[in-house]
């Protein structure tokens, strides 16, 4: 059910999460005027800005479905799960920033702020594990919280291992990881569009634990600790079992293979 009213105070909580993503473009902003020249500073809040509006078009997008999947009445609040999942897509649009520009340091912060990339990934990691428990905590499950976790979590899958390719970390086909949804929600749409045969189907039980193992790995990654060789044979093993995820649902999805037949 929709409200005039309920949408105007989730309207009002979406321009709150905007103003939440000004200050933190403020403050790394000047974070960096310390370390570096004013034009890679304003490289950094640029590439960080396309991601926040990106980031907060999902959030707007998704306004109408605060709503619990069992109930469909529209919640006039995000809950606390939901502004964790908006947080981690701010931590990301930060790590964006870092990308195309030399790994990071400060004068302010001798040789840490190098630490930046890898802690803030790490963080958006964590937060993925808290926010969902959080909004069944709090009884404040909703279809907006379920998109917004998906989609925030694509887009660190790609941003984080850009950045780290960008930094001679991860070898190339490493992105594929970060390409394989997009990919895949491509070839759905395209499917739909030239009205071929598409299944639809929930994602399987391993499908959570393999992305975790991947953002966990990428945030080591970006930290200065561990160089190639190690992180490039290490990215080629983890890669596998995601991407063999994908190939496995876009069976399910053509018609080729039904899991559930024995």
């Amino acid at each position: 059910m929709l409200s005039n009213d309920t949408l105007s105070r989730l309207h009002t909580r979406w321009w709150a999460a905007v103003g939440l993503s000004f200050l933190m473009l403020l403050g790394g902003y000047l974070t960096l005027l310390h370390g570096r020249s004013q034009p890679k500073a304003i490289q950094w809040i640029m590439q960080v800005t396309v991601i926040m509006i990106y980031v907060l078009g999902l959030l707007r997008y998704g306004l109408n479905w605060n709503y619990h999947p069992d109930q469909k009445v529209l919640r006039p609040t995000l809950g606390y799960g939901t502004w964790l999942t908006i947080t981690r897509g701010s931590l990301i649009a930060v790590l964006a920033g870092y990308l195309f520009q030399a790994w990071p340091a400060s004068n302010v912060f001798p040789g840490r702020l190098s630490w930046a990339p890898g802690l803030l990934y790490i963080a958006v990691s964590v937060l993925d594990y808290i926010d969902g428990w959080v909004a069944r905590a709090c009884r404040h499950e909703t279809h907006l919280g379920a998109f917004l976790d998906i989609n925030i979590d694509a887009l660190g899958l790609l941003i984080a291992p850009l950045v780290a390719v960008w930094y001679g970390q991860l070898p190339i086909p490493y992105l594929g990881v970060g390409l394989a949804y997009y990919v895949y929600l491509a070839g759905i749409r395209l499917r739909k569009k030239s009205s071929r045969k598409v299944v639809e189907h929930g994602p399987w039980r391993g499908a959570r634990i393999i992305a975790g193992i991947q953002m966990g790995f990428v945030g080591v990654a970006l930290l200065p600790v561990v160089k190639p060789p190690v992180t490039t044979l290490a990215a080629y093993v983890v890669m596998m079992p995601l991407l063999a995820g994908f190939i496995r649902d876009w069976l399910i999805v053509c018609g080729y293979w039904n899991p559930s037949r024995k």
